[in-house]
């Protein structure tokens, strides 16, 4: 799934990224290809702990209004 991902740069340098519907699934790192690279393990992990325990994902179309909405206002 493509969840909407959120990435800004740190004060020290480098970049986070998050994906805000995944609660925790973020990543580092010096460029933003690293960072990239870095966030879509994560991801998986997270997705891949989810199904483990049988947690329900968040809906895509739900956290894509979610963004409009936000973007809009």
């Amino acid at each position: 799934m493509n969840y909407p991902i959120v990435i800004y740069p740190c004060v020290e340098g480098g970049f986070v990224a998050e994906i805000p519907a995944l609660c925790g699934c973020l990543a580092q790192g010096e460029t933003l290809e690293e960072t990239l690279e870095e966030l879509m393990i994560v991801k998986e992990l997270w997705l891949e702990t989810a199904q483990t325990h049988n947690q329900k994902l968040p809906s895509l179309e739900a956290e894509i209004a979610k963004i409009k909405m936000l973007s809009a206002a």
